[in-house]
């Protein structure tokens, strides 16, 4: 029996033990066994924890380092369906990257995240285009519109958290076995430092505009799975 057998008879038998159905006795018999296998193949409580985990990688939609509303968004929809986010890149050729999003969790959650942020992401840069073809942003210089355009992402991102957080949260279980996975997979991540744009004065409506716009974006949580969520367009 390979390790990876061995995994899944171990995580069988630790189900067992703690199932709500079994007697005291067969949950005994079902942990003896686990610990049995354990020690044959070597296996540690972590190990198993992070078996229980899986990732997603997923293209960012920018060149180099994410901007900040790209990280942003790509954090809330971790936080709706409970996995973990890691920004990397991905290279494209041999002198091009671009960046990306790796979605640590369990089950499907981490595909799951990876295409609310697809989704969710095409509503926004439509908003956003939108947004910037009104009149008083049209005739404004370059860098007034990215300043104008990042405000109003950013007020659109925060009218979404707001609707995820009702229902985000996960399971202890679920919680510890991503930890053991990053522990095991991903041990050496640094910190993400983002720029943050000054707002001026004459953009402070972007902002509120892009919380409006926002609110047409909807997140369901999935009926039955307190951990994952179910995306409906709203735009």
């Amino acid at each position: 029996m390979d390790q990876d057998r061995a995994l899944g008879k171990i995580k069988k038998c630790l189900e067992m033990a703690k199932g709500k159905s079994s007697n005291p006795h067969e949950a005994e018999t079902a942990l003896r066994q686990a610990h049995k296998l354990m020690e044959a193949y070597n296996v540690e409580m972590g190990d198993v924890l992070a078996s229980m985990a899986c990732e997603v990688t997923i293209e960012a939609g920018s060149e180099g380092t994410p901007p900040p509303w790209r990280v942003e968004l790509a954090y809330v929809c971790a936080h709706a369906f409970g996995t973990r986010m890691i920004i990397t890149r991905l290279r494209v050729g041999i002198f091009s990257a671009v960046g990306a999003f790796i979605f640590v969790g369990c089950g499907a959650a981490p595909e799951l995240t990876g295409y609310a942020y697809q989704v969710l992401e095409r509503q926004l840069q439509k908003a956003r285009r939108e947004f910037l073809q009104q009149p008083n942003n049209k005739r404004c210089k370059r860098s007034t519109k990215v300043s104008r355009g990042d405000l109003f992402a950013k007020g659109w991102i925060n009218a979404v958290y707001h609707k995820v957080d009702e229902f985000a949260g996960i399971d202890d279980n679920i919680a510890d076995a991503i930890q053991a996975y990053m522990d095991k997979h991903h041990p050496d991540l640094g910190t993400h430092k983002m720029k943050r744009r000054k707002a001026k004065a004459r953009d402070a409506g972007a902002a509120d505009a892009g919380y409006r716009a926002g609110k047409s974006a909807q997140l369901h949580q999935a009926m039955g799975h307190k951990q994952q969520a179910r995306l409906t367009a709203g735009v």
